[in-house]
């Protein structure tokens, strides 16, 4: 079994636009689609990313700091899940099922090639 990264990407800042009623049934169809990862024994790890801007640090002959972690882009990363899979294609059908997705989201799946615990074990 792999580890797969979820990015849970949001194409436009649809929260705030919805009533705190709308806001809570998001948050209970996310609760329940964690729970089906549970489930299934597929959850590892979720984080929802502050709303703040952060920094971006690239280099390209001298280091740059940039405010905002995609200033070029529309396509903000709003969190991540860490799951366990067989496949990129089981982590897909995970990731098909997404709340996000229904908000005019996107989810981005990728392998981990080696993840790394907090005691510095390689797995």
């Amino acid at each position: 079994m792999s580890y797969y990264l979820l990015l849970l990407r949001d194409h436009g800042d649809r929260w705030s636009s919805f009533s705190p009623e709308e806001q809570q049934a998001v948050i209970q169809r996310f609760n329940a689609w964690n729970d089906s990862l549970r489930a299934d024994k597929r959850f590892v790890s979720a984080a929802k990313l502050s709303q703040d801007r952060g920094k971006t640090v690239r280099t390209g002959g001298e280091e740059l700091l940039v405010d905002g972690p995609y200033s070029e882009s529309k396509e903000a990363i709003g969190g991540f899940y860490l799951i366990r899979a067989e496949s990129a294609e089981e982590a897909a059908a995970h990731a098909k099922r997404c709340p996000i997705l229904s908000y005019g989201g996107s989810v981005e799946v990728r392998e981990v090639a080696a993840l790394v615990d907090v005691e510095g074990r390689v797995d």
